[in-house]
């Protein structure tokens, strides 16, 4: 008898370990493998009408029948800024699926209607869903925006222009990398590659950046139209700081650092880099300046940005938007 239920005793316990393991199994769920697709709960955003300066984030939700691929495009009617959300999982939900208004690159949405399209790519036969939301109000950019071009020219800026070079502000033909205006450069030079320049300073001695350049990105926006390619397009952004304070820069005596940026592409392009990494030529080794060589990004007092272009190939043109400085990471248009 005793041992009777010794062995029944082994029996029960072999099962309940099988049980347990079959619970804890490591690997892909059977059903989303081999399981039937469908939408349990509608996918819906929780707005329709957006104001970003209000409204910190909008947000989708619903269920689906298993956990599979799922993607949500946003595009805007107007500026064509996209931005897509994407995922796996079964509940769709603030924690995997919100949004700020912000885009996946330049062009950032402006005041408009964006078109919503929801898929599935996994899914053989799976609908598109699609829905709209109408912006009001955009997203508030956190960082420190040096110009958009949206107020004009300021008073203390300064512009070079080559004689056959046109450079001015630009607003209201849609082609801003974000808002409604920009910068643009137009002019065929054939005896020199420098095309124009326009040099931004404050109404105050700095712009009040913080002190730290080790944590602090210089972001602008830059889009190439004609004389592009390898090797035809680069910028150079000129760093002023006033070092002794006296409102006042002396090339002789103070640090200027000059960063280049070659683009070999068309469309908008996000500059964006650290700005310590401006002490420093494209082989990692520390220019050479008059002041004391290190980036002080509170004494910065003017940003001047240079276009040039291949002096062999006619027509130069590019747009150029949206100076900014961000911290701890680039900027998000």
């Amino acid at each position: 008898m005793k041992k009777t239920t010794l062995i029944l005793i082994s029996i029960i316990f072999l099962f309940s370990c099988r049980k347990e393991d079959s619970e804890n199994f490591d690997g892909p769920d059977l059903n989303d493998l081999f399981g039937p697709f469908s939408i349990v709960q509608d996918i819906k955003i929780n707005k329709n009408i957006a104001d970003f300066t209000v409204d910190n984030i909008l947000f989708f939700s619903g269920e689906l029948s298993k956990n599979t691929e799922w993607n949500i495009s946003i595009t805007g009617a107007s500026t064509g800024a996209k931005r897509t959300l994407a995922g796996t999982e079964r509940i769709i939900s603030t924690d995997n699926a919100s949004w700020d208004g912000g885009a996946n690159s330049f062009p950032g949405f402006g005041l408009e209607t964006a078109y919503i399209e929801i898929s599935f790519p996994k899914e053989d036969d799976s609908p598109i869903l699609y829905d709209t939301v109408t912006i009001i109000g955009s997203k508030i950019d956190a960082g420190y925006l040096i110009t958009s071009f949206e107020n004009g020219e300021g008073t203390n800026w300064s512009k070079f222009n080559q004689t056959t070079v046109a450079g001015a502000i630009v607003c209201g033909d849609g082609n801003a990398a974000k808002g409604n205006c920009y910068y643009s450069f137009t002019g065929s030079v054939p005896w020199d590659w420098a095309i124009g320049s326009v040099m931004i300073q404050p109404t105050t001695p700095t712009f009040g950046l913080p002190a730290s350049a080790s944590n602090l990105y210089f972001n602008m926006g830059f889009k190439p139209i004609q004389n592009i390619g390898d090797g035809n397009t680069f910028l150079q952004f000129w760093f002023d700081e006033d070092e002794n304070g006296d409102g006042t820069f002396d090339l002789a005596t103070e640090d200027r650092f000059i960063y280049e940026y070659w683009f070999k592409d068309t469309g908008w392009d996000l500059i964006s880099y650290k700005y310590s990494d401006i002490q420093f030529d494209v082989d990692g080794n520390q220019v050479s300046t008059n002041g004391n060589g290190l980036p002080e990004p509170s004494k910065l007092m003017s940003i001047n940005v240079f276009y040039l272009a291949n002096k062999d190939n006619g027509l130069a043109q590019a747009y150029i938007d949206h100076l900014i400085f961000t911290t701890n990471k680039p900027y998000t248009p």
